[in-house]
C-alpha cells in the first residue's frame, strides 16, 4: 500500500511539474512572439496554444506542430461556415462571389497545411514556413475580397483568427532557423 501511494504521489508531482513547465513554455513563447511580431496578440496566443489537447506536456517542437494543427482546424471550420453562408438566399451576388473565392482559398489551404505539417515533422522548416505563410496570405486575400466590393465581411473574425494562428505558427517555426536550435531538438 505504501509503495502504491509513493508511485501515485510521484506520478502526480511529475504531471504537475510537466504542466507548470509547459505553461511557462507557452507563456514565454507567446511573450517573445508578441514582442517581435506585431501581428501576435499575447492573450490570444496563450489561449490558443493552451486550448490544444495535451498542450500541458508539449515541448517547443510539439507546440509548433500544435499551432499548425490549430490553423488547420480553424480553416476547416471556416470552410464549413462559408458553405452554410452560401446557402442563404438573401446574400447578394457580389458577396456570394467573394465567399466562393474564400472557400476556394481555404480549400487550397487545407492541403497546404497537411503538407506544412509533414515538412515541419521532417525538420524542413523553410518549406513549412512558406506553406504557413501562404495560408496567412489566403486569410488576408479572403478579407480583401470583401473590402474590394465594399461589403462588411461576414468572415472578419474567422479570417483574423486564421491570420493570428498563422503568425503564431510562423513565429515558432522561425525559432528553428538557428542551426544551434535545430541541433538541440529531435522531432518525433
Amino acid at each position: 500500500m505504501n509503495y502504491q501511494n509513493n508511485i501515485f504521489l510521484f506520478s502526480s508531482f511529475f504531471l504537475f511539474m510537466t504542466t507548470i513547465n509547459a505553461s511557462i513554455l507557452i507563456n514565454q513563447t507567446c511573450k517573445n512572439s508578441s514582442k517581435t511580431k506585431p501581428n501576435i496578440n499575447y492573450k490570444f496566443c496563450v489561449y490558443a496554444l493552451q486550448s490544444f489537447p495535451a498542450s500541458h506536456c508539449a515541448d517547443i517542437t510539439r507546440l509548433g506542430q500544435n499551432a499548425i494543427t490549430l490553423i488547420k482546424h480553424n480553416v476547416t471550420d471556416t470552410r464549413c461556415y462559408i458553405k452554410q453562408l452560401l446557402q442563404y438566399k438573401k446574400i447578394g451576388n457580389d458577396t456570394k462571389s467573394a465567399l466562393q473565392d474564400c472557400i476556394d482559398l481555404y480549400s487550397d489551404s487545407l492541403s497546404t497545411l497537411r503538407e506544412a505539417i509533414i515538412d515541419y515533422r521532417s525538420s524542413r522548416f523553410v518549406d513549412a514556413n512558406v506553406k504557413v505563410s501562404s495560408v496567412m496570405d489566403a486569410s488576408s486575400t479572403c478579407e480583401d475580397g470583401f473590402d474590394d466590393i465594399g461589403v462588411v465581411s461576414p468572415l472578419k473574425e474567422r479570417n483574423n483568427r486564421v491570420f493570428q494562428l498563422s503568425a503564431i505558427a510562423l513565429s515558432i517555426i522561425n525559432m528553428f532557423d538557428s542551426p544551434h536550435v535545430i541541433s538541440m531538438i529531435n522531432i518525433t
